[in-house]
């Protein structure tokens, strides 16, 4: 497979699913009532920091999700490595994104640059555990 099969099977089609899958299920309101008035300014400010549960979770769920779906790729696909590496990092990747994405359309929540770096660094040491 190429380069550039790899790269849409393994991170654009997940986010374009994801992303589907989320617009449609806010559009039709999916039976969550949300009581958050955009008109109305919310003075609470959220706090996002480097050191916190939050990112802790991050880093031990990517590192999980990419070990779990290396190993699948490689040991029960027989993919090569290299092909399994990109596959289980670019879906790891593409879940924590769409996972922002989520947040960021709920109330209270936003979009968190350092959630993705706890990611990136999760998805590392999956792979470094899961390759040696």
């Amino acid at each position: 497979m190429s380069r550039v099969a790899f790269l849409f099977l393994g991170f654009i089609l997940p986010l374009i699913c994801f992303s589907l899958l989320t617009e449609l299920c806010w559009s039709q309101d999916c039976g969550v009532s949300v009581a958050f008035h955009p008109s109305q300014p919310d003075t609470t400010k959220i706090q996002d920091k480097w050191l916190a549960w939050d990112k802790a979770e991050h880093l031990g769920v990517s590192a999980l999700f990419s070990g779990t779906l290396y190993s699948v790729f490689h040991d029960f696909y027989n993919n090569d490595r290299k092909s399994s590496i990109y596959l289980s990092s670019s879906l790891t990747f593409s879940l924590g994104l769409g996972k922002e994405f989520y947040d960021r359309r709920t109330p209270r929540n936003k979009f968190s640059y350092k959630d993705l770096v706890a990611d990136i660094l999760g998805i590392g040491i999956g792979l470094l555990i899961a390759t040696r």
